[in-house]
């Protein structure tokens, strides 16, 4: 008796099923749990056969003193129990994943087959493959010789995939990779780590005369790879298939006149097994535009559509399909005249489904494809009339003969309060009505006529208590549309007319009556709310969110301080840094009222300048990297650098690198240079290996702009696409970037090299991930650059850009709190230090980003615990105003430490300051004639040191505690001495100290006092493999909507190219939320080439077909398996 194997479900597969089921509990339903249940059952009874098979044979064995003891058919308890832990997270993942697909519109049915061919090539190449790998298991398990576990494998899981495949094909094909991939790669890769590690330790024992012997990794048998892939294709495709079941008794009421809220395991098979040649097309095409029209125009209802199932799914997309497609043929039609034509067809359209007219009947298909636009008719076509009630529809048409009044000459019909209620029943209390009588229709629940009658009266109240909060939402809006939607009786009043709201809605009078019909808003929203609580369970959660959703507009419209705009999103955005400026000036681009609130009398954060009589320094960074990021972020903004007046200067060589032993080494972007260099130290073919590093480099640089800086990792699957997951390796994370240089380097000189610039990450090159090599290859293929007048100037050239589309800075401003909600889950503004309220749509905190968790929001845990990651290095850094010049140092000059590793952990390790550091300095006026007078130099000296000890993290941890000024002193005093004496041993530069005439200094202090940075981290958090990617902090919070992060610590990490690329994914999300389209060109469709001559022309050779490469993998694999057999 033993408890390894239990141990492993209480260390691995227990832990993710709670993490799952504590995730996805708000959205689970009974058909969910139905559907895990079914899956359960199946595996289970499908696989205990199977596996007390291999038991009995001794394919596998389990040691008795790994196994509580209690067995069915010789399978031990705890592998029972791994049937159903697999298949329940493997389940709730997949159900996660798709909560919001649509399924139904996945379906082809024979015409739609037809069109698209493709779908049966796959279907028939899936057969023809499976047909081939279960006829080689078979052949495995005949031959009994070493594949016979893996024959055993293949014959029990390919016929059940197989059929599978067979019947669910459609949507296994046509299903996004996040419902269909993305679910088995993620279980299957986590289980072949757990089972690396069982087998290493002896939990379970594959005999070795049945297995072939290869191995996908070390200690992970080729068998037990495939079997966890099949396992989880097989519960994967499984409830694919469910779905599909559902599609089809969900989508076609034709074949299946009614179905249960959990359909029997029969009626599932008979769905399966219909034909799609009678399946509805016009139908299927019909559903697919009306989620596209749903898309497009409500991105809020199309979400929140998702939490609703089945049959009611369905028709509330279609019903709001056809007042969309109602409200846009009146709306957008180019004369009244028109739009009354509209208005009497659609009366024309109700009156035929209501058969109003019997004495001249009309077929309600033949009058709406002889009438309406062909984009039209699919709504108009698809309404399901037959259980709506007639009144509400016809009371919706005659609310647009409400709007259509506004434009038949100078009066306005809202006259008084009773028009008004009137109005709001019709156009969206009617909405309401409908939305709960479908609910009830489709429920099993049954309740007294009366009683649901008076729930649904209660659903066009609260329909108008949202249509009055739209009005108050958009007065400014419909001002400009020349209506006004406040009753007449309401202005005269406040000694108004509807002429004055349309010449003047930012009237104080105006906005006291608009408080006042939010007042009645929230009036008719309490007296109906109740009435929700009444609906059928299926329809009471997910109405709740929209109905709630939608009030909360309603409470940020009331809070004091609210200001009416002008029909412009608002945003703020805390502290001008640059991922501040960026983003302020694209949120303006999309049509944005931006203010930027910064604490400081100056933009740009660390990006920023000092000046002293007529030298000048960069405060931060000095050397521009990466600038394809610069160009792009200009060009989105429809300008360019050299338009906004940023002139680049290119700084040749890179980089003067000093060693202790007198000797130095160029970096240079010439490659002839470079040949030299590197041939020096390490031999003729030296070179060659150079060139072999920076092809990985270049590799790691290509992978990261696409993959990573361009991309957001929004959770932790996000790092499963496969355009990524497929990159992982070569990105090779895992490995220092010391050790990757060590491949191609021989001697410790060239070593140091090619791994000093991780220090640009805050990281040491021991520890940094061999990535970051990319960092190397882009200054010596792009080179290093350096803006004309100071790094400040692309920061300058970003507010001014922003300010011309309407940004508003507010400097020396400081923010206290962001503001939330009464619930405490939405960001409605920001709380400035002397109490000012400033009320947004969307908030952007550029600030660093563990201050903000800890300052500007509630504390919580999540906050707690960026204080105890891993952060970057600080810095002593010097700004000098030499009186001549010091001809000795280049631009950029780097001082290596003889104790290399030994100086980077004092650092990084122990965050001390180190005995003997490694520092930087930067000669500004050797390149800008302008950062000094004339024949003298500014020199900037950057002395990486540890970060604070913070008074939170307690005794015991590393960190630099300094407890008094003087102890400031004595450490910049010895970090002076040190780089003085250093720069002239190793130069031969004399009499510096002598030059000096005025020295600045910044310390960790000042980085943390000045820019709240933490700890006084100068990169924000580390670059380690746990702090990037999914695992760093998302520029989205978690748990506040419409509050987002911009800057160093956030996704995708620090350095001022980096930033920008992390400005454009913040800025999309926010777009995206609003459901605002991009201002800016998708990168794909970015080409100035234009046309491509012939002779430009890029050849490549034919591509095989899909099916005629897959017929290829598989007479491969069976050629290894043959021969591998032979060879036994």
């Amino acid at each position: 008796m033993g408890w390894d194997y239990a141990l492993v479900h209480f260390y691995y597969n227990i832990p993710p099923a709670v993490l799952l089921t504590a995730s996805y509990y708000p959205l689970c339903t009974k058909l969910d749990i139905y559907k895990i249940l079914f899956l359960i059952s199946i595996a289970v009874v499908s696989t205990i056969p199977w596996d007390s098979y291999l038991i009995h044979r001794h394919i596998w064995t389990y040691p008795a003193d790994v196994i509580v003891g209690p067995t069915l058919l010789h399978i031990p308890a705890e592998e029972v129990f791994f049937f159903v832990i697999q298949t329940y997270n493997t389940s709730l993942l997949y159900i996660f994943a798709s909560k919001a697909t649509f399924h139904p519109i996945y379906l082809r049915g024979e015409k739609l087959l037809h069109d698209a061919r493709r779908l049966r090539k796959w279907r028939n190449a899936g057969v023809g493959i499976l047909g081939v790998a279960i006829f080689l298991g078979a052949w495995l398990i005949r031959d009994n010789g070493k594949g016979v576990y893996l024959g055993l494998i293949i014959v029990w899981a390919g016929p059940f995939i197989l059929m599978l495949w067979s019947l669910a094909y459609q949507l296994i094909l046509n299903l996004p990779l996040s419902n269909t991939l993305l679910p088995i790669v993620v279980p299957t890769l986590y289980l072949w780590i757990v089972d690396t590690l069982a087998l290493r330790r002896g939990t379970w024992v594959i005999e070795s005369e049945t297995k072939i012997g290869w191995h996908l990794w070390p200690g992970l048998d080729i068998e037990e790879a495939i079997f966890f892939l099949l396992t989880n294709v097989l519960i994967v495709s499984g409830l694919i298939a469910f779905d599909n079941a559902l599609a089809i008794l969900n989508t076609f009421p034709a074949l299946f006149s009614s179905v249960p809220s959990l359909p029997t395991p029969d009626l599932l098979v008979r769905a399966l097994l219909a034909s799609p040649e009678r399946y509805d097309n016009q139908r299927i095409v019909g559903l697919q535009e009306a989620l596209q029209r749903l898309r497009k125009k409500s991105r809020s209802f199309y979400i929140a559509s998702g939490c609703f199932q089945g049959r009611l799914r369905i028709d509330l997309i279609l019903l709001y399909s056809f007042c969309r497609v109602a409200d846009d043929l009146i709306d957008n039609a180019p004369s009244c005249a028109e739009a009354e034509h509209w208005i009497l067809k659609l009366t024309e359209y109700l009156d035929i489904c209501y058969a109003q007219n019997p004495e001249k009947p009309k077929s309600r298909d033949d009058f709406v494809r002889s009438t309406f636009p062909a984009k039209a008719q699919s709504a108009l076509l698809l309404l399901p009339t037959a259980y709506l009630s007639p009144t509400p529809l016809y009371d919706l048409v005659k609310g647009f003969e409400t709007d259509l009044d506004f434009g038949s000459g100078d009066e306005f019909p809202i006259v008084d309060e009773q028009t008004l209620q009137t109005y709001g029943s019709r156009v969206a209390g009617t909405v309401a009505e409908l939305c709960i009588e479908l609910a009830f229709h489709h429920s099993e629940e049954r309740i007294l006529d009366e009683q649901k009658w008076e729930i649904i009266r209660a659903g066009g109240r609260m329909g108008i208590a949202l249509q009055y909060i739209n009005i108050a939402r958009d007065i400014a809006v419909d001002a400009k549309m020349k209506r006004v939607y406040l009753p007449t009786s309401w202005l005269e009043s406040k000694g108004l007319s509807p002429e004055d709201v349309l010449k003047d809605y930012l009237n104080t009078q105006v906005e006291v009556l608009r408080q006042r019909l939010l007042d009645k808003a929230m009036d008719i929203y309490g007296n109906a709310r109740g009435a929700i609580e009444l609906l059928p369970a299926g329809s009471r959660g997910p109405m709740r969110v929209t109905v709630e959703s939608y009030v909360e507009i309603g409470r940020v419209l009331r809070e004091s301080g609210y200001k009416l705009k002008a029909g412009r999103a608002t945003a703020s955005v805390r502290c001008a840094g640059v991922g501040g400026v960026a983003t302020a000036a694209r949120l303006a681009k999309a049509g944005f009222d931006v203010t930027v609130f910064e604490r400081n009398d100056f933009t740009g954060g660390r990006c920023s300048l000092i000046h002293h009589e007529g030298y000048r320094f960069d405060q931060g960074p000095s050397l521009l990297l990466l600038p394809g990021l610069f160009r792009e972020t200009f060009e989105d903004l429809g300008s360019s650098l050299e338009a906004a007046g940023v002139r680049l200067m290119k700084c040749e060589p890179n980089y003067n690198i000093w060693f202790d032993d007198g000797e130095s080494f160029e970096l240079s972007t010439d490659v002839a240079r470079m040949k030299l260099e590197v041939e020096k130290w390490e031999g003729k073919d030296g070179f060659e290996r150079y060139l072999a590093f920076l092809q990985e480099a270049h590799r790691h640089y290509e992978i990261s702009v696409a993959q990573v800086l361009k991309k957001n990792f929004t959770w932790l699957l996000s790092m499963a696409r496969p355009s990524f997951l497929r990159h992982l390796f070569p990105l090779h994370p895992f490995e220092s970037i010391y050790s990757r240089a060590s491949n191609y380097f021989w001697t410790e000189r060239l070593r140091r090299v090619f791994t000093f610039g991780s220090m640009y990450m805050g990281m040491s090159p021991f520890d940094a991930p061999g990535t970051y090599s990319l960092l190397q290859y882009t200054e010596l293929a792009e080179g290093i650059w350096y803006p004309k007048g100071g790094f400040h100037r692309v920061v300058d050239a970003l507010v001014k850009i922003g300010e011309k589309l309407g940004v508003r800075y507010r400097l020396s401003t400081s923010v206290a709190s962001v503001k939330l909600d009464d619930t405490g889950r939405r960001a409605t503004g920001v709380v400035l230090e002397n109490g000012e309220i400033v009320l947004a749509e969307a908030v952007i905190i550029n600030a660093d980003l563990v201050y903000a968790y800890n300052n500007l929001l509630p504390k919580s845990s999540y906050g707690r615990s960026l204080e105890k990651r891993s952060s970057s290095c600080s810095s002593i850094s010097f700004y000098w105003a030499m009186d001549r010049r010091v001809p000795e140092l280049t631009t950029h000059n780097i001082f290596l430490a003889e104790h290399y590793r030994e100086s980077f952990d004092d650092i990084f390790k122990q965050q001390l300051i180190p005995a003997e550091p490694s520092f930087y300095v930067n000669v500004p006026s050797r390149i800008d004639s302008t950062a000094a007078p004339q024949d003298k130099d500014s020199i900037v000296v950057l002395v990486p040191v540890g970060h604070l000890l913070d008074d939170r993290q307690g005794i015991g941890r590393k960190g630099l505690a300094v407890d008094s000024k003087q102890d400031w002193e004595a450490m910049v005093a010895k970090a002076r001495h040190t780089v003085f004496s250093t720069i002239e041993a190793r130069t031969g530069a004399r009499d510096l100290q002598e030059a000096l005439v005025k020295e600045i200094v910044n310390t960790p202090q000042s980085w943390k006092e000045v820019f709240n940075l933490d700890k006084g981290a100068i990169l924000g958090l580390s670059h380690s493999f746990f702090n990037v990617l999914s695992f760093r902090p998302k520029t989205k919070h978690a748990s506040i909507d419409r509050l987002h992060f911009v800057g160093a610590s956030a996704h995708p990490g620090t350095g001022v190219p980096i930033v920008l690329a992390g400005a454009k994914i913040t800025s999309e999300q926010v777009l995206e939320s609003l459901g605002i389209a991009k201002p800016w060109a998708e990168e794909k469709t970015k080409n100035g080439k234009g046309e491509v001559k012939e002779i430009d022309r890029v050849h490549v050779l034919p591509v095989l077909s899909n099916v005629h490469i897959a017929a290829l993998v598989t007479f491969v694999m069976l050629a290894i398996f043959v021969y591998k057999s032979w060879s036994m």
